[in-house]
């Protein structure tokens, strides 16, 4: 690590006496000469207005004629464009474990590490409730005026979250006039529709102005099973070859007998021994490959000149309010309804259950088996499908000016806030589906129990009415016995009236909300004059209130239905803070210093959390001559931990790991050998029996999630931090005109990260350790699926760290020719080093990788290559974007685990403008020109391909309409 201490004293030696205190005295020299007035504005990643773009810190600037040469509609999908992003941030492709939402992770360490601001000033979370980063799908481009991503640590300059770098939108704040856009876009394949409107307006008299933006999108679906690539779940093996695969759970029923476990097939028949490798159901082609969504937004944003007010100058006010509503869909394949083995619910299907009766399985002497392990994919539902719709709105207010000595000033109240409601659908009520699998029995004719000389119920009695019995044998109102052994579209299938009793009419309704107020005061300018110029300064203070809160529905909260199980969340924090800054000119106008100044900035919070913590920041920029610049930063990062860190309820997920005890993952032999190691007792003290077991294919480990004080009733976690190193340099010959290229290394060194363990790592440092073996629960040796895994428990706690490192590079060349006037530009981040450390001091190296279980895609090369031609009334762009290959671990219990190489991707994008008029601009383009088919990457959840990082839509084509007066 960097030395943390020596960072800290320096910048807390050059700024404690110095900005701070300069907040409330008289400037020693004050200029009053009239001279030319050039505009100081306020650069991402300082307070301290300037007048140049440049400084010491890296930052990308995409303006509005960018975007507009891009078929985005929202700042998430622009932003995941970048070279630098990275990981596993989710977006409108992820279906099963997305929630609508597209979220940002700059250098792949966390859309959470990566702090978004809207003109400067913080944003609320969105989601389903208690969410610990922006959806920026809440934010439409067409109320951007440029987006500026400062690359590089900011905790100094504002707070919390900003390890990666900070994301500032700047909006259309100032427009005049009248403009409309209409866009429409679609596949070639005819699906994956999506359409909109966008009209904004403004007004402006010599004392302010008001812009008001109204718009509305919405994005139409497409499914797995319409593309060649995600058709059907594949498995690979070494050899190159692939097998198609699919859940241990088929709509034909898997049952698990006391002589082995047997199926009938997708086609009646007789019943045979259950073959995972021919048996598995395809569940790909009923998932969403892109997920529907409707977008509405409302903004306003004015701003009017009260007057002067003494020696605070002319005062100006200022207010931003929006509002967006996002619904959205996700739907997945039919819930593989298996009570015991996937959800740790006993619902043995009873041997003298009607349906058990006349198509179950049957032992040597024709009986029915009970049937404690059995699993079926419920195909007559249709899917599990969830509907999502969230509203956010934020408003901003405040008054800023210029006191009479010069210094800027700005108060501001930030108000946020998000609310959720999430409905679902497909899903069973486990208590009902424990009652319909029960003992079953007849009525007659007239509503009596059909019984025998002993009074037992006559199972296969030919009466009016099936009906579910009790222990007692008594008839259990209104309960439909279900029958798991009919193919799903024949006479036999589950039918409407079975679903209703084990679903119901319900839909399981979940709410959440996110709430955030940001109050703040801050002042700025130059301090005093130095022979290189004058020193500037920044200080003031911010209070800033964050809460959460996620309620489930009733059936959720007592783990009765197959949505799942979880415990509400609601909390929150408060935090106080100072902080100051510094820009020090140390030469100018000097041989081999045009320029050199030190930057230093330091914040000091006060959570009402964890307590107190200091971040610093230095800084140097170095122009030996006008065309050349070096810079270079140090600073301290941290991120506080978030509601959710802190209180969020604990809830039951299913990531895909292998239990390393589980039989099903080996042959025999191998099994042998490690039941004959001494690492075997690991297994058999969790609770596995000492001759082993079989899960039969289960991948998908139930888990027990969410904040710290669900492990031991104490939120004691502590932020994480982390020491970002950058330095690089600009450079614009004088010998090529129009040109420009900047390089930056970054380096980011992250600890005591706010994480989960992981359930595969729990598993394996169980197995080849004994640690974390307290948090796995199985089932008994009583039980059917004795030695089977009924949780994990992987709850959030400071654990582990991150090291990565890379380069940046931008370069930039523009000229006119007799064709037209072009532009160049090459932009890429080369990734150096990125090191996973896991709580059990394992490091993951993920450079050149895709770690399905540790992150995500880090491909080593992404570059992005941009051809913009201008001529006449045309404007026409061409836009390469690179991905390198990488290399991925397969595993399963199909094959042992190898890695395997997964190709480079390049797609093409194409754009022409046509100004028809000064008042019409009609747009043209095609996304992915040559159907790039994404790289196959097995490994991953869903899709064969990674969601996250490559287009899986293919060839789209779009055109947009654009009305301005």
């Amino acid at each position: 690590m960097f030395k943390n201490k020596l960072l800290a004293n320096s910048v807390r030696l050059a700024l404690v006496s110095g900005a701070m205190s300069a907040a409330f005295t008289a400037p020693t020299v004050f200029a009053a000469e009239e001279e030319a007035t050039v505009e100081r504005i306020e650069v991402t990643g300082s307070r301290i207005k300037r007048t140049d773009m440049e400084g010491a810190n890296p930052v990308t600037v995409i303006d509005a004629a960018a975007i507009e040469k891009m078929s985005v509609t929202n700042v998430g999908d622009l932003l995941q464009n970048l070279s630098s992003s990275a990981g596993a941030a989710v977006n409108t492709q992820t279906n099963n474990g997305g929630d609508s939402s597209t979220r940002f992770s700059l250098r792949g360490i966390g859309s959470e590490r990566t702090l978004v601001l809207i003109n400067g000033r913080r944003a609320v979370a969105g989601g389903a409730g208690a969410n610990s980063s922006v959806d920026l799908n809440t934010i439409p481009t067409a109320i951007v005026k440029r987006v500026e991503v400062l690359k590089d640590g900011a905790s100094a300059t504002y707070g919390s979250d900003a390890i990666a770098g900070v994301v500032n939108i700047i909006t259309k704040n100032d427009f005049e006039g009248f403009e409309a856009k209409v866009n429409y876009s679609g596949s070639d394949k005819g699906d994956a529709v999506t359409k909109g409107v966008d009209v904004t307006f403004g007004a402006a008299s010599d004392r302010g102005n008001v812009v008001v933006a109204l718009g509305y999108s919405d994005q139409g679906d497409a499914f797995m099973g319409d593309r060649d690539f995600s058709e059907f779940e594949l498995r690979a093996y070494e050899d190159g070859t692939t097998q198609e695969g699919g859940s241990s759970a088929p709509p034909w029923v898997n049952a698990n007998t006391a002589d082995g476990r047997v199926t009938r097939g997708p086609e009646y028949g007789d019943w045979r021994a259950y073959d995972g490798g021919t048996d598995s159901y395809n569940y790909n082609p009923v998932n969403y490959l892109q997920t529907p969504s409707k977008r509405r937004y409302a903004s306003v944003f004015a701003n009017y000149t009260l007057g002067e007010f003494g020696f605070l100058g002319e005062v100006n006010s200022f207010a931003e309010a929006s509002y967006v509503q996002t619904t959205g869909d996700r739907l997945i394949a039919p819930e593989p309804l298996a009570p015991l083995v996937f959800f740790g619910s006993a619902a043995p299907y009873s041997s003298n259950n009607y349906y058990n009766q006349q198509m179950g399985p049957k032992d040597a002497d024709g009986n029915a088996y009970v049937i404690d392990d059995w699993r079926r994919r419920m195909l007559e539902t249709g899917g599990r499908a969830n509907e999502r719709d969230y509203k956010t709105f934020r408003t901003a207010v405040g008054f800023n000016g210029v006191l009479e000595n010069g210094w800027d000033w700005e108060v501001s109240y930030v108000w946020g806030q998000s609310d959720s409601v999430e409905k679902a659908a497909g899903y069973f009520n486990l208590d009902r589906v424990a009652e319909a699998v029960g003992p079953s029995g007849w009525l007659d004719a007239n509503g009596s129990l059909i019984e025998d000389a002993n009074g037992d119920a006559i199972v296969n009695a030919n009466g009016s009415q099936l009906v579910c019995l009790n222990a007692d044998g008594g008839v259990i109102d209104g309960c439909v016995p279900l029958n798991i052994f009919g193919t799903p579209g024949s006479a036999d299938q589950v039918s409407p009236e079975m679903l209703q009793y084990i679903s119901g009419d319900y839909n399981t309704t979940e709410t959440g909300q996110n709430k955030q107020e940001v109050l703040s005061a801050v002042v700025s300018g130059d301090w005093f004059d130095v022979p290189a110029g004058s020193v500037g300064f920044a200080a003031g203070w911010e209070y800033r209130k964050e809460s959460g809160s996620y309620t489930p529905d009733s059936l959720i909260l007592q783990g009765i239905t197959t949505a799942g199980s979880a415990v509400g969340t609601a909390g929150g924090y408060d935090v106080q803070e100072f902080f100051g800054e510094l820009i020090v000119p140390i030469l100018a106008d000097a041989p081999m210093a045009h320029m050199l100044d030190f930057e230093a900035a330091i914040r000091y919070s006060d959570y009402s959390t964890f307590g107190t913590n200091t971040s610093g920041k230095l800084g140097l920029k170095w122009m030996p001559v006008e065309t050349l610049m070096l810079r270079a930063t140090l600073s301290e990062a941290f991120r506080a931990p978030t509601t959710s860190d802190l209180y969020g309820g604990a809830s039951v997920g299913f990531p895909e790991a292998i239990d390393p005890c589980d039989g099903n993952f080996y042959t025999d032999a191998e099994y042998a050998a490690i039941k004959a190691s001494p690492n075997w007792a690991n297994c058999t003290s969790t609770g596995v029996p000492v001759a082993g077991y079989d899960s039969g294919g289960v991948e998908q480990i139930p888990t027990n999630g969410g904040g710290s004080d669900n492990w031991d009733g104490a939120t004691d976690l502590t932020p994480e931090t982390a020491d970002v190193f950058t330095v690089g340099v600009v450079y614009n010959p004088e010998f090529i005109e129009n040109f420009s290229v900047s390089i930056d290394y970054w380096q980011i060194e992250l600890e005591n990260a706010i994480s989960t363990v992981g359930t595969q790592t729990r598993l394996d440092g169980c197995y080849n350790s004994g640690t974390y073996c307290e948090t796995i629960t199985r089932f008994g040796a009583d039980s059917a699926a004795a030695g089977g895994i009924i949780t994990v428990d992987n709850y959030t706690v400071n654990v582990g760290g991150i090291n990565t490192a890379g380069i940046d590079y931008d370069l930039r060349y523009t000229f006119e020719s007799e064709y037209g006037d072009w532009a160049l530009g090459l932009d890429g981040t080369y990734l150096l080093e990125y090191d996973k450390f896991l709580a059990d001091g394992t490091v993951i190296d993920h450079v050149g990788r895709f770690e399905e279980a540790h992150d995500g895609m880090f491909a080593k090369l992404k570059t992005n290559f941009t051809v913009n031609w201008s001529i006449s009334d045309f404007d026409s762009s061409l836009i390469t974007r690179y991905i390198s290959g990488v290399t991925e671990t397969e595993s399963g219990w199909w094959t042992n685990p190898f890695d395997r190489d997964v190709s480079s991707n390049l797609t093409v994008d194409f754009q022409t403008n046509y100004a028809a008029s000064e008042h019409l601009t009609l747009t043209a383009g095609v996304d992915n020109l040559f159907d790039e088919q994404p790289p196959f990457v097995y490994s991953a959840f869903g899709a064969n391909t990674d969601v996250s990082t490559y287009d899986v839509i293919g060839r789209t084509i779009y055109v947009r309409a654009g009305f301005k007066f």
